[in-house]
């Protein structure tokens, strides 16, 4: 299903939001740096997920984002320029989803030493919220520098759109949402999931005593299922406070897409729970609720 008229039709039904994943190339020889990942078939043809958010945004009135993009594969610089130029054309719609990349052969593709990566992507966000943040921007890391400059546009949110870092619930990983990340998105995990009230209530406690004033954001995904399903999904979600759920759609045509948006559509919002977002890999959807007083939890998807 093209993905603006995927897009289209999620506008239509109510849903906020869609995200797209990222993946330059997929290397005929691929090794997954996560045991018991797979290399999955479909991210051989992803669109560019930054393009691909601009034609969104000026279709439609959704958000848009990424549900990972790899910015370690990116020249931080470049990066943070068609970001911000994305916000500020969109008036502050972008929400972003970082990881550090699974594919071994894909990151070696782009010059990275594989276990260097997480440095890398923790500096090209600093340099980046540097150069959407301050009238002269400057940056000297281990793996990125920048000389004194200017930048416009700015993102039109102070500091840029927020980073959620998306990875399992590691204690490094904690460590890194805590430090330098706006929320998490929970890898391979939905809000039903057993183990997820232990780690967001851990990351919680870390929040708040690093002294981080706004709560984290909180992005989880599930499956197409039944109405039943989806809206427990829906309900534990706003019990947990989290604030997104991204319903994600593999690639797939018409027929199979729109029964599982009206379907979604009509799950009952939680009351006083937050919203629900959605968003593509390549060209599917998702949905969030949250714990927000006072709304009624939305819905989102997640297209690949």
């Amino acid at each position: 299903m093209p993905i603006i008229e995927l897009a289209r039709e999620a506008e239509a039904r109510g849903l906020r939001a869609i995200s797209l994943p990222e993946h330059t190339h997929m290397p005929v020889v691929s090794a997954a740096l996560v045991p018991g990942w797979p290399i999955a078939r479909q991210y051989q043809r992803t669109l560019d997920p930054y393009i691909a958010c601009a034609f969104i945004a000026a279709t439609t009135s959704l958000e848009v984002g990424t549900a990972v993009s790899l910015p370690a594969q990116h020249d931080a610089i470049a990066l943070a320029k068609a970001i911000a130029t994305l916000d500020h054309l969109a008036q502050g719609r972008v929400i972003l989803g970082f990881g550090f990349g699974y594919n071994k052969q894909e990151i070696i593709d782009h010059g990275i030493v594989p276990d260097r990566r997480f440095g890398v992507v923790e500096e090209a966000v600093a340099l980046m919220r540097a150069l959407w943040t301050d009238e002269i921007a400057e940056f000297d890391g281990r793996h990125h520098r920048l000389s004194r400059s200017w930048a416009w546009p700015k993102p039109l949110r102070p500091g840029g759109p927020p980073v959620l870092l998306g990875g399992r619930a590691t204690e490094r990983n904690l460590e890194r949402i805590v430090t330098w990340a706006d929320g998490w998105l929970p890898a391979g995990i939905g809000a039903t999931a057993h183990d997820l009230p232990s780690s967001l209530a851990e990351l919680r406690v870390r929040w708040r005593d690093a002294g981080r004033e706004r709560p984290p954001e909180i992005c989880c995904f599930f499956g197409p299922g039944s109405r039943g399903d989806m809206g427990r999904e829906l309900e534990r979600a706003a019990e947990l406070g989290i604030q997104r759920l991204h319903l994600r759609l593999e690639d797939r045509p018409r027929d199979l897409v729109l029964p599982v948006l009206d379907d979604l559509a009509a799950v009952p919002r939680p009351e006083a729970r937050g919203r629900a977002a959605a968003g593509p890999e390549r060209s599917s959807p998702a949905a969030g609720a949250g714990r927000q007083p006072k709304r009624t939890a939305s819905r989102s998807i997640h297209a690949s």
